[in-house]
């Protein structure tokens, strides 16, 4: 079984875009609004006031939203990759036909993905604990 799924481009223009359009759809809304309360509204000049703040927050919410969503997707797609190359490997090892030289090679190529999985989780458990610390 091949896999023929395409990567996902990281912080590409087009991300960049969204996110820029984003913050200024909502900061170009906030003073829309603004502009359509009266003008002795003493909320008037506090929106527009804010609408760049909430502008530079929501782009910057939406493109930390999705790199976390994307280092997730990409954390999944590595672990059923693993899984994956595992379940065949273990395949060939189980196949009557397969030479005991291949079942070195095969055993060699397993433990290097089930050493590639702690090292990734071990990665993680650093960036989780680095994290847990700062807060």
């Amino acid at each position: 079984m091949t896999d023929t799924a395409k990567p996902r481009e990281k912080s590409s223009p087009g991300a960049k875009a969204g996110a820029g359009a984003a913050g200024a759809g909502s900061g170009t809304l906030l003073v829309l609004l603004a502009n359509n309360l009266p003008d002795k509204s003493p909320w008037k000049s506090w929106l527009v006031l804010f609408a760049p703040t909430l502008s530079i927050a929501i782009t910057i919410s939406y493109g930390w939203a999705r790199r976390s969503i994307e280092h997730y997707l990409d954390r999944r797609d590595l672990e059923r990759l693993i899984r994956d190359a595992k379940g065949t490997l273990k395949e060939a090892l189980e196949n009557p036909n397969t030479s005991e030289e291949h079942r070195k090679q095969i055993r060699g190529e397993l433990e290097s993905l089930e050493m590639l999985l702690v090292k990734s989780n071990i990665d993680r458990l650093r960036v989780l604990s680095r994290s847990a610390l700062e807060a």
